[in-house]
């Protein structure tokens, strides 16, 4: 059973905070524990002001996130480690070579489609890293 879920990209600033918070509100009243971390984060900063903004228009907020190192520990507490593109998943089975059959592409279910970083582009970027991070949240959620 997947009770605890850790989701990962690179400055856990856009992207894995967006699902974490996508993922949060659709387990909602759950028994499930969904967090981020990065694989370089820029820790203890909070999420992307464009990532946020797009979530409020969303009707959500990650305006409490705090970035933090993806570490061993927080991947072998994880039941599943969903991360953003294939080079995320070789990273973090690097760093934790157990974690092999329980990490996968946050797109899986569109066909293992990567989810581009929107870090320091425009706007149109953040609506569309949303709208597939949504997507694939969507089907991880009915798999949950």
């Amino acid at each position: 059973m997947i009770n605890r879920v850790l989701i990962v990209c690179v400055g856990n600033i856009c992207r894995s905070p967006t699902a974490e918070y996508l993922l949060r509100d659709r387990l909602r009243g759950k028994d499930k524990q969904v967090e981020s971390a990065g694989l370089a984060a820029l820790v203890g900063q909070s999420i992307d002001p464009m990532a946020e903004s797009v979530l409020a228009a969303n009707g959500l907020s990650a305006a409490g996130h705090v970035a933090r190192q993806v570490s061993q520990d927080m991947i072998s507490a994880a039941d599943m480690v969903i991360a953003m593109d294939r080079r995320h998943v070789s990273a973090i089975q690097a760093l934790a070579p157990h974690a092999r059959g329980k990490t996968f592409l946050l797109g899986r279910w569109q066909g293992d489609v990567p989810i581009p970083d929107p870090y320091g582009r425009d706007r149109a970027a953040f609506e569309k890293a949303y709208t597939m991070i949504r997507e694939a949240v969507d089907s991880w959620h009915s798999r949950l």
